[in-house]
């Protein structure tokens, strides 16, 4: 009977799992890891911000631009400014180029060139991912102008063409390089209520003469002109451009009761066909 029951104990220890066996593994060496000075982390999300800004009636300055940006500019100002560049050099951190004229109290056809030009530094500048982020008045002086901060992004976005309109003297509006499609479809689209007389004011150059005085206005004809602005891009939307920037680029002349009006600056994806979606530059 003893026998019998010693067979049993020894079945019993056979089904039961090694305790040896556990221990064995429990002495096993831990896996190796590595160790916490031989991490290395992800490099940090950096975004790199620069500027550009115009000062006195000539000067623009270029602030925190890789060289070879700073350099494509100057080739646009050489392209675009027919009269050039007159000196450059470092002021403070910037790299300031003074402009042969005064574009920024230009007056006339000169004033639209200079609109020009910032058309054509901004399409640069996009060119090479450099994105407006946004434009700020940040001096009190009377004849300050905007200051113009750029976000670095790549892949830089499609290529876009561009144009400009100015709001000029008390009830003009003046389309730089919109095309025909634009120049028709505006007029059109504001009727007799606003549009008094329309006219190339020069080589692609359309003018829109106002009833009234849209940009000096009071009482409710304040609300009006707003009215005005929403109907104009509207119309813009239809034919693929959008707003990219609204700048105070020029001078009100030294008199602390005038001041000056924005310049839109436009742009639109290179070969868009009417009915695509719009494309919004920032």
């Amino acid at each position: 009977m003893f026998d019998r029951l010693r067979e049993k104990a020894h079945g019993r220890d056979e089904k039961r799992p090694s305790f040896d066996g556990y221990q064995q593994q429990a002495s096993a060496p831990a896996p190796a890891y590595a160790s916490a000075s031989s991490y290395q982390a992800p490099p940090p999300f950096q975004t790199h911000f620069a500027s550009m800004s115009m000062h006195s009636t000539d000067d623009l300055r270029f602030l925190h631009f890789p060289p070879q940006i700073v350099d494509q500019c100057r080739n646009t100002i050489l392209s675009v400014w027919r009269g050039g560049i007159q000196r450059e050099g470092m002021y403070g951190n910037s790299q300031e180029f003074k402009l042969s004229g005064y574009p920024w109290s230009a007056m006339g056809s000169d004033a639209m060139e200079a609109r020009r030009l910032i058309a054509a530094l901004l399409g640069t500048l996009h060119s090479m991912g450099w994105i407006l982020s946004l434009n700020t008045d940040v001096s009190k002086s009377p004849n300050d102008k905007d200051t113009l901060l750029f976000r670095y992004q790549s892949p830089a976005p499609a290529p876009c063409d561009w144009c400009s309109i100015s709001f000029s003297r008390s009830d003009r509006i003046r389309l730089v390089d919109a095309g025909p499609e634009v120049c028709q479809a505006l007029p059109a689209r504001l009727g007799q209520e606003w549009v008094s007389k329309v006219s190339q004011y020069a080589p692609g150059i359309e003018e829109i003469k106002l009833h009234g005085y849209p940009w000096s206005p009071t009482g409710k004809e304040t609300m009006r002109a707003r009215e005005l602005l929403l109907t104009m891009l509207g119309t813009l939307e239809e034919y693929g451009w959008t707003v990219y920037a609204s700048i105070d680029q020029s001078m009100s002349g030294g008199s602390q009761n005038t001041s000056e009006t924005d310049t839109w600056h436009l742009c639109r994806p290179k070969g868009w066909t009417r009915g695509h979606p719009v494309y919004h530059g920032r």
